[in-house]
């Protein structure tokens, strides 16, 4: 992987060494037509700098090509009860800590990224974009070479590997841990949908997704642990896991203001969950389909000067694993009490809010609240450890050091409350360094 990267590195300076008349790096902050078309491009996450410091410019500007990287170093202090993962703060995965080890400190590279921003023929009709980059967040204990986006823009058309429709990016506060609010609607995986600009100034916006179905997903199991034996939740062989048919279907339309500082989005998402229900025909099995729907609202309100607000709320019935905190909890389907062979959706709602003060270029400030809860009244097993409600909340200065550095300090409370009465609750603070190029 280190050879790919400075055989990419090579190559850039090779074409500009060879066409010196007709291209040439500029930096990209300094051009604003350039910054904000790379701009578009990218993510627009707050929590992850996409448009590269140096760009490639093309003869007669025909295209745009900038690498960039961001080095992000943090350090965390747990108490209550320490999770394992130095960059995911998710109550959902809290569990009691065995006796003598309440308190543990955690360093990670993790988030730190590589990235790749180009843009052919811009701010014409046939403006293409490519964005991709990975970052070290793989599925271990250890940093791991993960991909983290990888997609296309054409003609209003996103394909690839990014954020569903059904999640708003920007309505994301910026914050130290990667997870982010129990309760935002961040799912990323293959996916395209349109995106259609109209109104005065292009303040409304409307997009329309198809993502592939998260029981495609090798982590569908986690999701919906009545296929999954040695869980909480009772396994029942009347029933099993089948192939998606349907894709999800994602849809928004949002009117912007403040020089769309200031945005308010209605989000809808249907869903089609198949699974084989081995118990009806006399053992001989059936597919079954359960119909799963959200709605959600969310936007960002700037009240005066550097302060604003910026929320989300979402409910539904089997969209669970759309939910941050709810991912992986088997709670889009389980079992239906006295109906062998019978899954049914289960009823979720999650909200946050934020509130920040940016203080200019020099330093942000923070403070959320999020919470998610998730009724399975029906449930046709031993209740156990089965998730109720988590609560987050967060406080978090983030200050500019240079163009080049940002230095910030968090604090993390998180609680999961199960149905059976049982809770547990943990405590982190994480200092980050981050430098950018």
């Amino acid at each position: 992987m280190k050879k790919f990267y400075l055989t990419s590195l090579g190559a850039l300076l090779a074409l500009s060494a060879l066409a010196q008349d007709k291209t040439g790096f500029i930096t990209t902050q300094e051009d604003l037509t350039v910054y904000n078309i790379l701009f578009e491009n990218a993510p627009q996450n707050p929590n992850l700098k996409d448009v590269p410091r140096f760009t490639l410019v093309g003869k007669e500007g025909k295209f745009y090509l900038g690498m960039g990287a961001n080095l992000k170093m943090v350090g965390d202090f747990d108490w209550g009860a320490p999770l394992s993962n130095p960059n995911l703060f998710v109550p959902s995965a809290l569990e009691p800590a065995p006796a003598g080890n309440r308190s543990q400190t955690l360093f990670s590279i993790g988030q730190s990224n590589i990235y790749w921003n180009f843009v052919a023929l811009p701010g014409t009709s046939n403006q293409l974009g490519l964005f991709f980059d990975i970052n070290f967040l793989g599925k271990t204990s250890h940093p791991v070479i993960a991909i983290h986006h990888a997609y296309l823009k054409y003609r209003g058309f996103t394909a690839g590997y990014i954020v569903s429709t059904f999640t708003d990016i920007k309505a994301d506060p910026v914050a130290i841990d990667f997870a982010g609010p129990n309760a935002i609607t961040f799912i990323r995986h293959p996916n395209i949908y349109y995106t259609y600009k109209f109104g005065k100034d292009k303040m409304w916006s409307a997009q329309l997704g198809l993502d592939m179905p998260l029981a495609e997903n090798s982590d569908f199991s986690s999701d919906n642990r009545i296929f999954k034996e040695g869980n909480a939740f009772t396994h029942s062989a009347t029933t099993s896991f089948i192939h998606q048919r349907m894709p999800d279907i994602p849809l928004f339309i949002q009117r912007d203001w403040a020089d769309h500082n200031g945005w308010f989005r209605v989000s809808a998402i249907f869903r089609d969950l198949q699974y084989r229900d081995n118990y009806i025909n006399n053992g001989s099995g059936r597919n079954e389909g359960e119909f799963g729907w959200g709605i959600k609202a969310s936007g960002s309100t700037p009240i005066c000067g550097g302060l604003s607000f910026t929320w989300q709320g979402v409910y539904g019935k089997g969209v669970a694993s759309y939910i941050q905190d709810l991912t992986g909890e088997g709670l889009d389907l389980v079992p239906v009490k006295d109906k062998p062979g019978k899954l049914e959706t289960v009823k979720t709602w999650g909200a946050y809010g934020t509130l920040q003060y940016n203080f200019g270029k020099c330093a942000l400030w923070n403070a959320t609240y999020s919470h998610v809860r998730a009724y399975a009244p029906n449930f046709g097993g031993d209740w156990g450890g089965m998730y109720k409600f988590g609560q987050y909340a967060t406080s978090n200065l983030i200050f500019n050091v240079s163009s080049f550095a940002q230095v910030g300090v968090e604090y993390l409370w998180g609680r999961r409350m199960n149905y059976d009465g049982t809770q547990v609750h943990d405590n982190r603070i994480m200092l980050m360094l981050n430098l950018s190029i």
